[in-house]
């Protein structure tokens, strides 16, 4: 919340409704003006395969982890949080450290 003050006081936006981020005239970024800076600011940096939606699909995962499918489909304006959960929740592929020690374990005493 003190990053959305800081940032509103310094472009000098007091209006409820004042964007965040906007063009040089004011007006709200079009979806290829945003695809456009991320892809450049993520060439400059060397990092590859950053899109708008991969965002998204990490945004909902950290929140359905969080506080649940429901919450994720609304934040991202899914009338349903199956559509969410099909398409932007990314499946927790870490393997707990507890069972990978026990089929170690297991696979050792095979060998």
């Amino acid at each position: 919340m003190h990053a959305i003050r800081s940032r509103l006081l310094r472009t000098g936006e007091t209006e409820p409704g004042s964007l965040l981020f906007s063009t040089r005239v004011g007006t709200p970024h079009t979806t290829n003006n945003i695809r456009r800076l991320l892809r450049d600011v993520m060439d400059e940096a060397g990092i590859e395969n950053v899109t708008p939606h991969r965002f998204r699909r990490t945004v909902a995962t950290v929140i359905n982890d969080a506080q649940g499918a429901l919450l994720a489909s609304e934040l991202l304006g899914h009338t349903a949080p199956r559509i969410t959960m099909q398409h932007y929740i990314q499946r927790n592929e870490t393997v707990d450290p507890v069972t990978a020690q026990v089929l170690d374990e297991v696979f050792a005493r095979a060998s």
